[in-house]
């Protein structure tokens, strides 16, 4: 997971002229500052800043330890529930005003390095303001609101959403499965809640998010498991034949085509008979789906 990048970047005078800084460890100070989220950290990971600037990650490793060091950052670790092995880290920008162990740092009390210090924490205020604002103005309609609950049931309580925006992101997806995907969320209920019951799908099928994913090909998921769903489904034909038990295959002795036959508790009754028990598009569907299946 990659943090979103901002428009620009923060290197207060007491980073820039840090000598026991490299002026790599500076400029990715500098991009901490850019990839700050609404929470004031930012959790990229070295990979990320290794393909960013290609370096190894042992580099990378160098120049957050030196920031860290120097007071620069500060990193806290989340681990996931029960383990030492580590979820996310988190890395916080320090006060880069507290005195600290460059001496420079005893002539940096003018006017505009005090107007800097403000700049910094008001940009980092900002972005979580404009962020908190966003999701207060989001609205869902009434359909979305109901259904949301009713998917968080179909999956385990760990894999649910606790955050506020975590929600959001759920109510989002549901929004824009019926908005811009043009789907019911009656079946895409339907369908997500035999994907939960489903021996492959309930271990990766997780998060209602998945379903705007892309697979290999590039075909949503939705879209892929809405066909599957729809190739199950019966034609209402089955419904209009009374007593039915199978269908048969046979060929026409007239003209060899083949055609389909049903049997019923009664008897057989043939192609032209079906015809006449349903609307020709009802028995055209029958007919496609009995040749495929048989």
């Amino acid at each position: 997971m990659e943090n979103k990048k901002n428009y620009f970047a923060v290197i207060p005078a007491s980073v820039r002229y840090c000598k026991k800084l490299q002026p790599n460890a500076k400029l990715m100070y500098g991009e901490i500052t850019a990839l700050a989220n609404d929470s004031g950290y930012c959790y990229a990971s070295n990979e990320y800043f290794s393909k960013l600037y290609g370096v190894t990650k042992t580099s990378v490793s160098k120049w957050i330890s030196a920031l860290e060091n120097n007071n620069f950052i500060k990193i806290k670790y989340k681990y996931h529930t029960g383990t030492k092995q580590i979820k996310q880290r988190r890395i916080f920008i320090a006060d880069p005003f507290k005195k600290n162990s460059i001496g420079i740092e005893k002539k940096l009390k003018t006017p505009l390095e005090e107007k800097l210090k403000d700049n910094i924490y008001n940009y980092i205020n900002k972005i979580k303001k404009d962020n908190t604002t966003k999701s207060e103005k989001r609205q869902f309609d009434e359909k979305t609101k109901n259904a949301f609950p009713h998917f968080m049931e179909l999956f385990p309580l760990k894999y649910r959403p606790k955050s506020e925006t975590q929600k959001i992101k759920w109510l989002d997806c549901l929004d824009k499965l019926q908005r811009l995907d043009g789907y019911d969320l009656r079946e895409v209920y339907n369908v997500s809640k035999e994907l939960r019951n489903d021996e492959f799908w309930q271990n990766n099928f997780l998060s209602i998010l998945k379903l705007r994913n892309t697979d290999k090909n590039g075909i949503k998921y939705i879209d892929r498991f809405m066909l599957q769903q729809k190739a199950k489904q019966k034609p209402v034909g089955f419904t209009k034949i009374k007593n039915l038990k199978e269908f048969f295959i046979y060929k026409n002795p007239s003209n060899g085509k083949k055609e389909i036959g049903a049997k019923t508790k009664n008897s057989n009754i043939h192609e032209f008979q079906i015809r006449g028990l349903m609307m020709s598009n009802e028995f055209e569907e029958l007919k496609k789906y009995v040749l495929n299946e048989l």
